[in-house]
Protein backbone atom coordinates (compact mmCIF):
# COMPACT_ATOMS: atom_id res chain seq x y z
CA UNK A 1 0.00 0.00 0.00
CA UNK A 2 1.55 3.28 -1.28
CA UNK A 3 2.43 6.01 2.02
CA UNK A 4 0.27 9.15 1.18
CA UNK A 5 2.58 12.19 2.11
CA UNK A 6 0.24 13.00 5.31
CA UNK A 7 1.33 9.26 6.68
CA UNK A 8 4.90 10.13 5.64
CA UNK A 9 5.25 13.56 7.65
CA UNK A 10 4.26 11.41 10.67
CA UNK A 11 6.26 8.64 10.35
CA UNK A 12 8.83 11.45 10.42
CA UNK A 13 7.27 13.66 12.97
CA UNK A 14 7.63 10.39 15.32
CA UNK A 15 11.01 9.97 14.36
CA UNK A 16 11.66 13.66 15.00
CA UNK A 17 10.19 12.80 18.34
CA UNK A 18 11.97 10.19 19.35
CA UNK A 19 15.32 12.48 19.50
CA UNK A 20 13.78 15.17 21.21
CA UNK A 21 15.28 16.04 25.00
CA UNK A 22 14.03 18.70 27.87
CA UNK A 23 17.09 20.86 26.27
CA UNK A 24 15.13 21.51 22.62
CA UNK A 25 13.29 24.78 23.63
CA UNK A 26 10.21 23.46 21.94
CA UNK A 27 10.26 19.95 24.16
CA UNK A 28 11.20 21.74 26.94
CA UNK A 29 8.15 24.52 26.73
CA UNK A 30 5.73 21.25 25.69
CA UNK A 31 6.21 19.08 29.02
CA UNK A 32 6.10 21.50 31.06
CA UNK A 33 3.63 23.78 30.17
CA UNK A 34 1.44 23.83 33.47
CA UNK A 35 3.37 21.32 35.16
CA UNK A 36 4.01 23.50 38.53
CA UNK A 37 5.48 20.41 40.40
CA UNK A 38 8.00 19.72 37.65
CA UNK A 39 8.89 23.27 37.42
CA UNK A 40 9.17 23.74 40.86
CA UNK A 41 12.12 20.64 41.51
CA UNK A 42 14.21 22.41 38.87
CA UNK A 43 13.78 26.05 40.57
CA UNK A 44 14.93 24.34 43.41
CA UNK A 45 17.50 22.65 41.99
CA UNK A 46 18.74 25.65 39.84
CA UNK A 47 18.36 28.16 43.13
CA UNK A 48 19.62 25.66 45.12
CA UNK A 49 16.92 26.00 47.78
CA UNK A 50 14.26 23.75 48.97
CA UNK A 51 10.98 26.33 50.02
CA UNK A 52 10.42 27.49 46.50
CA UNK A 53 6.48 26.46 45.92
CA UNK A 54 5.02 27.49 42.23
CA UNK A 55 2.02 28.85 42.15
CA UNK A 56 1.89 29.25 38.34
CA UNK A 57 3.82 27.63 35.37
CA UNK A 58 3.31 29.02 31.82
CA UNK A 59 4.85 28.44 28.54
CA UNK A 60 5.24 30.81 25.71
CA UNK A 61 4.43 33.99 27.17
CA UNK A 62 5.14 36.66 25.25
CA UNK A 63 6.11 39.70 25.81
CA UNK A 64 4.81 42.76 23.08
CA UNK A 65 6.32 45.68 22.51
CA UNK A 66 4.35 47.82 19.75
CA UNK A 67 7.63 49.48 18.20
CA UNK A 68 10.41 47.53 19.90
CA UNK A 69 11.92 44.19 20.31
CA UNK A 70 9.69 41.36 22.01
CA UNK A 71 10.43 38.43 23.51
CA UNK A 72 9.02 34.98 23.99
CA UNK A 73 9.72 33.20 27.10
CA UNK A 74 10.25 29.47 27.46
CA UNK A 75 8.50 28.60 30.76
CA UNK A 76 7.56 31.48 33.23
CA UNK A 77 6.86 30.66 36.26
CA UNK A 78 5.45 32.26 39.29
CA UNK A 79 6.07 31.77 43.21
CA UNK A 80 3.58 31.97 45.83
CA UNK A 81 5.86 34.95 46.90
CA UNK A 82 4.81 36.65 43.60
CA UNK A 83 8.21 36.08 42.51
CA UNK A 84 8.43 35.68 38.66
CA UNK A 85 11.35 32.94 37.30
CA UNK A 86 12.11 33.27 33.22
CA UNK A 87 13.62 29.52 32.26
CA UNK A 88 15.31 29.43 28.68
CA UNK A 89 16.93 26.68 27.38
CA UNK A 90 19.63 28.47 25.05
CA UNK A 91 21.29 25.51 22.38
CA UNK A 92 23.65 28.00 20.86
CA UNK A 93 26.00 30.37 22.06
CA UNK A 94 24.68 33.21 19.69
CA UNK A 95 21.30 33.05 21.41
CA UNK A 96 22.96 33.17 24.95
CA UNK A 97 24.53 36.41 25.37
CA UNK A 98 24.82 38.03 28.21
CA UNK A 99 22.71 41.50 26.69
CA UNK A 100 19.77 39.33 25.94
CA UNK A 101 19.86 38.50 29.25
CA UNK A 102 19.96 41.39 30.54
CA UNK A 103 16.92 42.45 27.99
CA UNK A 104 14.76 39.80 29.32
CA UNK A 105 15.24 40.89 32.50
CA UNK A 106 14.11 44.39 31.62
CA UNK A 107 11.42 43.17 29.64
CA UNK A 108 9.91 41.28 32.84
CA UNK A 109 10.02 44.37 34.95
CA UNK A 110 8.13 46.97 32.85
CA UNK A 111 5.42 44.31 33.58
CA UNK A 112 5.12 44.78 36.87
CA UNK A 113 3.97 47.68 38.51
CA UNK A 114 1.03 49.57 38.19
CA UNK A 115 0.59 53.44 37.58
CA UNK A 116 1.02 55.00 41.00
CA UNK A 117 2.72 51.94 42.84
CA UNK A 118 5.88 52.67 44.71
CA UNK A 119 9.23 50.84 42.81
CA UNK A 120 9.97 49.06 45.90
CA UNK A 121 6.93 46.90 45.76
CA UNK A 122 8.63 45.46 42.65
CA UNK A 123 9.04 41.69 43.22
CA UNK A 124 12.14 39.59 42.81
CA UNK A 125 12.91 38.19 38.97
CA UNK A 126 15.56 35.52 37.88
CA UNK A 127 16.16 35.15 34.37
CA UNK A 128 18.02 31.51 34.03
CA UNK A 129 19.60 30.25 30.91
CA UNK A 130 20.14 26.60 30.86
CA UNK A 131 22.50 26.51 27.48
CA UNK A 132 23.90 23.32 26.05
CA UNK A 133 27.63 24.63 26.12
CA UNK A 134 29.54 26.11 29.44
CA UNK A 135 28.90 30.06 28.52
CA UNK A 136 31.67 31.16 30.50
CA UNK A 137 34.21 28.33 29.99
CA UNK A 138 35.18 27.31 34.07
CA UNK A 139 33.58 23.86 34.01
CA UNK A 140 31.02 25.18 36.98
CA UNK A 141 27.45 23.70 37.46
CA UNK A 142 26.22 27.26 37.89
CA UNK A 143 27.04 31.37 36.98
CA UNK A 144 25.44 33.33 39.12
CA UNK A 145 25.06 37.24 37.58
CA UNK A 146 24.49 40.11 40.36
CA UNK A 147 25.22 43.83 40.59
CA UNK A 148 27.37 44.79 42.78
CA UNK A 149 28.39 48.01 44.82
CA UNK A 150 32.68 48.28 43.62
CA UNK A 151 33.38 51.25 46.45
CA UNK A 152 31.57 49.35 48.87
CA UNK A 153 33.56 45.64 48.85
CA UNK A 154 31.65 44.78 46.13
CA UNK A 155 28.52 44.48 48.28
CA UNK A 156 25.65 43.48 46.76
CA UNK A 157 22.95 46.29 44.83
CA UNK A 158 20.19 44.22 46.00
CA UNK A 159 17.63 45.60 43.15
CA UNK A 160 16.32 42.19 43.24
CA UNK A 161 17.14 40.97 39.81
CA UNK A 162 18.90 37.97 39.16
CA UNK A 163 20.52 36.37 36.14
CA UNK A 164 21.74 32.58 36.53
CA UNK A 165 23.36 30.63 33.91
CA UNK A 166 23.02 27.05 34.16
CA UNK A 167 26.24 24.78 32.16
CA UNK A 168 24.42 21.89 30.53
CA UNK A 169 27.84 20.30 29.93
CA UNK A 170 28.14 19.93 33.94
CA UNK A 171 26.47 15.75 34.15
CA UNK A 172 27.81 14.84 37.67
CA UNK A 173 25.51 12.55 38.92
CA UNK A 174 26.73 13.42 42.03
CA UNK A 175 25.69 16.84 42.15
CA UNK A 176 21.91 18.25 42.28
CA UNK A 177 22.45 20.20 38.92
CA UNK A 178 24.59 17.66 37.31
CA UNK A 179 21.65 15.34 37.94
CA UNK A 180 19.48 17.74 36.35
CA UNK A 181 21.17 18.22 33.26
CA UNK A 182 21.89 14.79 32.50
CA UNK A 183 18.07 14.70 32.31
CA UNK A 184 17.74 17.30 30.19
CA UNK A 185 19.87 16.04 27.62
CA UNK A 186 17.83 12.04 27.71
CA UNK A 187 16.43 11.19 24.75
CA UNK A 188 14.52 8.84 26.65
CA UNK A 189 12.73 8.80 29.74
CA UNK A 190 14.06 5.59 31.20
CA UNK A 191 17.45 6.61 31.75
CA UNK A 192 16.21 9.74 33.55
CA UNK A 193 16.74 10.21 36.73
CA UNK A 194 14.30 12.40 38.38
CA UNK A 195 10.78 10.65 37.95
CA UNK A 196 8.78 14.15 37.83
CA UNK A 197 10.89 15.04 34.74
CA UNK A 198 10.74 11.41 33.07
CA UNK A 199 7.20 11.11 33.37
CA UNK A 200 6.31 14.14 31.61
CA UNK A 201 9.46 13.18 28.69
CA UNK A 202 7.70 9.57 28.70
CA UNK A 203 4.27 10.97 28.54
CA UNK A 204 5.26 12.93 25.03
CA UNK A 205 7.19 10.78 23.74
CA UNK A 206 5.06 7.35 24.45
CA UNK A 207 1.86 7.73 24.82
CA UNK A 208 -0.69 8.06 21.81
CA UNK A 209 -2.19 11.45 23.59
CA UNK A 210 1.57 12.92 24.01
CA UNK A 211 2.73 11.71 20.32
CA UNK A 212 -0.62 13.32 18.90
CA UNK A 213 -0.01 17.14 20.80
CA UNK A 214 3.46 16.79 19.95
CA UNK A 215 2.91 16.16 16.21
CA UNK A 216 0.54 19.47 16.60
CA UNK A 217 3.21 21.33 17.48
CA UNK A 218 5.21 20.45 14.79
CA UNK A 219 2.33 21.50 12.45
CA UNK A 220 2.32 24.33 13.92
CA UNK A 221 5.90 25.30 13.64
CA UNK A 222 6.08 24.15 9.98
CA UNK A 223 3.22 26.38 8.76
CA UNK A 224 4.91 29.21 11.03
CA UNK A 225 8.06 28.94 9.53
CA UNK A 226 6.26 28.59 5.76
CA UNK A 227 4.32 31.95 6.96
CA UNK A 228 7.37 33.93 8.00
CA UNK A 229 9.15 32.78 5.06
CA UNK A 230 6.45 34.35 2.93
CA UNK A 231 6.31 37.21 4.17
CA UNK A 232 10.50 37.88 4.03
CA UNK A 233 9.92 37.21 0.31
CA UNK A 234 7.22 39.39 0.08
CA UNK A 235 9.54 42.17 2.21
CA UNK A 236 12.72 41.30 0.12
CA UNK A 237 10.62 41.89 -3.43
CA UNK A 238 9.25 44.85 -2.47
CA UNK A 239 12.41 46.34 -1.14
CA UNK A 240 13.87 44.95 -4.60
CA UNK A 241 11.02 46.85 -6.16
CA UNK A 242 11.76 49.87 -4.91
CA UNK A 243 15.50 49.65 -5.38
CA UNK A 244 14.58 48.61 -9.23
CA UNK A 245 12.53 51.84 -8.98
CA UNK A 246 15.14 54.16 -7.67
CA UNK A 247 17.70 52.73 -10.09
CA UNK A 248 15.14 53.38 -12.72
CA UNK A 249 14.70 57.38 -11.64
CA UNK A 250 18.64 57.64 -11.32
CA UNK A 251 19.21 56.49 -14.86
CA UNK A 252 16.10 58.26 -16.22
CA UNK A 253 17.23 61.77 -14.48
CA UNK A 254 20.83 61.02 -15.80
CA UNK A 255 19.65 60.51 -19.50
CA UNK A 256 17.43 64.03 -19.18
CA UNK A 257 20.70 65.35 -18.00
CA UNK A 258 22.42 64.15 -21.18
CA UNK A 259 19.75 65.25 -23.22
CA UNK A 260 19.91 68.94 -22.05
CA UNK A 261 23.80 68.87 -22.26
CA UNK A 262 23.48 67.57 -25.82
CA UNK A 263 20.96 70.68 -26.93
CA UNK A 264 22.90 73.52 -25.53
CA UNK A 265 26.33 71.98 -27.33
CA UNK A 266 24.12 71.91 -30.86
CA UNK A 267 23.13 75.10 -29.96
CA UNK A 268 26.69 76.40 -29.45
CA UNK A 269 27.50 75.02 -32.65
CA UNK A 270 30.88 74.02 -31.80
CA UNK A 271 31.15 70.09 -31.43
CA UNK A 272 30.57 67.38 -34.03
CA UNK A 273 28.01 65.08 -33.49
CA UNK A 274 30.17 62.54 -32.95
CA UNK A 275 32.01 64.57 -29.95
CA UNK A 276 28.52 65.14 -28.46
CA UNK A 277 27.98 61.80 -28.33
CA UNK A 278 31.50 61.00 -26.71
CA UNK A 279 30.83 63.53 -24.25
CA UNK A 280 26.86 63.11 -23.40
CA UNK A 281 27.28 59.08 -23.90
CA UNK A 282 23.99 59.41 -25.96
CA UNK A 283 24.21 57.12 -29.34
CA UNK A 284 25.14 58.77 -32.49
CA UNK A 285 21.47 58.20 -33.52
CA UNK A 286 19.85 60.20 -30.82
CA UNK A 287 22.27 62.99 -30.92
CA UNK A 288 21.53 63.06 -34.78
CA UNK A 289 17.57 63.32 -34.04
CA UNK A 290 18.01 66.00 -31.93
CA UNK A 291 20.20 68.15 -34.10
CA UNK A 292 17.30 67.33 -37.09
CA UNK A 293 14.29 68.54 -34.28
CA UNK A 294 16.60 71.80 -33.59
CA UNK A 295 16.39 72.70 -37.19
CA UNK A 296 12.82 71.78 -37.87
Amino acid sequence: MQKTKRNVTKENDLQRIKELRLMDDDFFSEALDGKTKAVEYILNTILERDDIKVKSTKAQVEYKSATKRSIKLDIQAEDVHGRLMDIEIQRSDRGSGVRRARFHSSMIDRTLLSKGEDFEDLVDTYVIFITENDKFGKGVPLYHIERRIKEMDNALFGDGAHILYVNGEYRNLEHPVGSLMHDFNCKDAKDMVNPLLAEEVRYLKETEGGQSQMCRLLEEMRNEAAEKAKAEGKAEGRAEGRAEGRAEGRAEGNHEKAVNTALKMLLRGRDSIEEIAEITGLSLEEVRKLADNQKG
